[in-house]
């Protein structure tokens, strides 16, 4: 391997993990969103609204790069 394939192969350990290692991930996220969601219900206010649509969407991105990763690993 040439040293120019060894710093891609490094950089895409780094920016791409594999989907094994992103979906051990999620229930993390779940369960960070499933508090924020409930903290949210007792106490609604703009700013808790904002922090967890915030979050959602971060989420959401999770999901998407998850989804990203299956199909690569998958071709």
């Amino acid at each position: 391997m040439t040293p120019t394939q060894q710093a891609v192969a490094a950089m895409t350990a780094l920016y791409q993990p594999p989907a094994s290692a992103q979906a051990k991930g999620m229930p993390e996220i779940g369960a960070a969103l499933d508090a924020q969601l409930v903290a949210l219900s007792m106490d609604p206010t703009p700013e808790r609204c904002e922090a967890v649509a915030a979050n959602l969407e971060g989420a959401k991105r999770a999901v998407m790069r998850l989804r990203e990763a299956v199909k690569r690993e998958a071709a």
